[in-house]
């Protein structure tokens, strides 16, 4: 049985996306990536206004990633649904890192702020 893994993120995206190469995949399968900027704001203990922003890789594959190419660009909003996905690898030094991707089933473009 499988567990819910489905998650919502609207935001900004921090650059263009971009295709990444996958010569060792078989034929047909596209990865394009992207960066997002998401803000929650609020107010702290001491009353003042503040604001938390977490940033998040998003992995669009097939034709998903083909129309994010086309139709997004550095400072748009976007909503994006998808399911998080643990990715770990090694560092240049030797450390194992890992961090959280979002792997989008559905992505709503929106125009530049």
């Amino acid at each position: 049985m499988n567990h819910l893994n489905n998650s919502l993120l609207e935001g900004i995206l921090v650059a263009d996306p971009k295709r990444i190469d996958l010569s060792d995949a078989p034929d047909g399968c596209r990865l394009v990536k992207f960066d997002m900027a998401s803000d929650r704001y609020y107010v702290d203990r001491g009353g003042k206004k503040a604001v938390e922003t977490l940033f998040i890789a998003v992995q669009c594959w097939g034709s998903l990633g083909d129309r994010c190419i086309e139709k997004m660009s550095k400072g748009m909003t976007a909503r994006v649904v998808g399911r998080l996905r643990l990715c770990r690898w090694q560092s240049s030094d030797g450390e194992s890192r890992k961090s959280i991707e979002l792997v989008a089933d559905h992505v709503e473009f929106r125009r530049p702020r």
